[in-house]
């Protein structure tokens, strides 16, 4: 069955194991739910604390006159296709 390792409170990794004793003596404890490597475990619950992924950044928006552009250089290609 998967079981986590815990150290200082997290996740540190995942394994495969019949039993939780580990032969260091690292605590581990079976896995629940989607808990995974880097996850907090907090008073016997496993707590998702990571940070979330940076979002990449908003394209701006394109001016009327920037929309205007790109309208009539696809007119230009469509003219230049229909010819």
């Amino acid at each position: 069955m998967k079981a986590h390792i815990i150290q200082d409170g997290k996740v540190v990794n995942n394994v495969e194991v019949d039993n939780l004793n580990h032969p260091d003596g690292l605590l581990m404890v079976w896995a629940s739910g989607n808990s995974d490597i880097g996850w907090d475990y907090i008073d016997g619950q496993f707590v998702d604390n990571r940070p979330a992924p940076p979002q990449p950044p908003t394209p701006p928006t394109p001016t009327k006159e920037e929309l205007l552009m790109q309208i009539q250089a696809l007119q230009t290609k469509v003219l230049a296709i229909v010819e």
